[in-house]
């Protein structure tokens, strides 16, 4: 049977996600989303719902462990990332950061 909070675990990993941006991006609280991590509280059919929304993928993906398909937009800045020089990366990875922390000021 799957474990449904590491799923939800390798699912944010692959999005590059922290607990936070999976509560932005679903509504769910933090507090929740930590409780699940933290002491083991599992997440009802409606979070999880939300968590698919959020990640564009169907229950089904979710919990049959179906490989993670990138959307066409996702695909593209992979191509685009692979091309670019370590400093290039490091640039664009310090912008995102900023962006994170100009989101959470709001």
């Amino acid at each position: 049977m799957i474990n449904v909070t590491e799923r939800i675990n390798e699912l944010m990993t692959l999005k590059g996600w922290t607990p936070y941006e999976l509560s932005n991006q679903t509504g769910i609280s933090t507090n929740a989303i930590y409780d699940w991590f933290k002491i083991g509280a599992t997440p009802t059919l409606q979070n999880i719902i939300k968590i698919c929304e959020a990640l564009e993928i169907t229950l089904e993906q979710f919990f049959c462990g179906g490989k993670y398909e990138y959307t066409d937009e996702e695909n593209a800045i992979l191509k685009e990332w692979v091309a670019l020089s370590d400093l290039e990366k490091s640039t664009i990875l310090n912008l995102m950061e900023t962006f994170k922390i100009l989101k959470t000021n709001k």
